[in-house]
């Protein structure tokens, strides 16, 4: 069984391994000094090295959800928020029903599954009084990266907060919250820092801080980010935390600082993706020309069912990829490049991929003759 899914990844051996060694109870000074270690490490990568970071023991929409919460002020409260959204697949549309649960007045520029962001899709919002952006910089459901330069930049000029969804694209592609100026960073656990699922982490600018502590009010006790500011300072959560992937966690950053660091293991993953897509090409397998996370790679289906080829390879070969839901179920198919997968792998994937699209296809004809 092999796994070319976006996230939970293919676990490296030490990481999937690592729980038996043992583990020290976390309140502790010794498990507090690993967990500050850890997210300085994490922080570092991220380009935030003067940034608050935190982590909590939930998934990635968990952490969205209590970002929205925590950072913005809703319909009600002193100091109403007005957001704006990048919505272009699933996981952008997220937001959108976030801040409507939390009556955050909002507005979402609206893109088809294989449109980016563009200069002229900001003109209608320009200096219209919004006071955050949210986006999702890898939209996971189709693989697509927005321009991080152009969206910072139309932030800066409007004078807004930035809070960037990079779950997928962190340790995938280049990102750096500082040159961006972006306030608040969601990663988790499953996808590009290979762990099991179950914890994110949040990073906020100094700014973002200041408004937390200054404004927010949240509806969660247990997602209050301000009590999470006061125990981070010592290592600590204020509630039982994810114990056990914080030792994959620092299993991990082990790992890669011995790859050379964190350029070197993004240069890994392009690697893979690179090749996985020269391989794809040359064997006819048609691939979205929108810029792309080296995360992941979309394949588009018209001849055959993608839904199909997704089933055999896992029924067939134990081979694992990303299904699309909705309208796109049936013409595209997502492939991973993070986690524990090796050129070989790709090499296999791709053989059993073609035969089973040739013989869907072969299916296809006589059913017509």
């Amino acid at each position: 069984m092999k796994q070319f899914i976006v996230g939970p990844v293919e676990m490296y051996p030490s990481t999937k391994n690592v729980l038996e060694k043992g583990y020290t109870y976390f309140r502790t000074q010794e498990y507090g000094h690993m967990v500050k270690d850890c997210l300085k490490k994490v922080a570092d990568m991220m380009g935030a090295s003067n940034s608050k970071t935190i982590y909590l023991a939930a998934s990635g929409t968990g952490a969205m959800d209590a970002v929205v919460d925590n950072c913005m002020s809703g319909l009600g409260k002193n100091g109403c928020d007005k957001a704006l959204v990048i919505n272009g697949g699933s996981f952008g549309h997220r937001f959108c029903e976030l801040l409507e649960w939390y009556k955050v007045p909002y507005d979402s520029i609206d893109l088809e599954w294989d449109q980016v962001v563009k200069a002229k899709d900001f003109e209608p919002y320009e200096n219209k009084g919004y006071t955050a952006l949210f986006v999702n910089l890898d939209e996971t459901s189709s693989g697509k990266l927005y321009d991080i330069g152009l969206i910072s930049d139309f932030c800066k000029r409007n004078n807004l907060y930035l809070i960037v969804d990079a779950i997928s694209t962190f340790l995938a592609d280049d990102y750096n919250m500082e040159k961006y100026e972006i306030d608040v960073t969601i990663i988790s656990s499953q996808k590009g820092l290979c762990l099991s699922p179950g914890m994110s982490i949040v990073s906020f600018s100094n700014r973002m801080v200041d408004k937390i502590n200054r404004e927010g009010c949240p509806n969660s006790y247990y997602f209050d980010f301000k009590l999470y500011f006061r125990n981070i300072d010592r290592g600590q959560t204020p509630f039982t935390t994810t114990v056990s992937i914080m030792y994959e966690l620092k299993d991990m950053l082990e790992l890669i600082e011995k790859s050379g660091g964190k350029d070197s293991w993004i240069q890994i993953v392009q690697d893979k993706a690179n090749y996985f897509r020269k391989k794809a090409a040359e064997l006819g397998l048609k691939i979205p020309d929108y810029p792309k996370s080296n995360t992941l790679t979309p394949l588009y289906f018209d001849d055959v069912k993608a839904s199909d080829v997704v089933k055999e390879l896992r029924e067939r070969y134990e081979l694992f990829v990303n299904p699309c839901g909705g309208a796109m179920a049936d013409k595209l198919l997502r492939v991973a490049h993070i986690g524990n997968t090796t050129k070989e792998d790709i090499d296999l994937l791709l053989e059993k991929m073609s035969v089973i699209v040739n013989e869907l296809k072969n299916k296809e004809l006589q059913g017509v003759m």
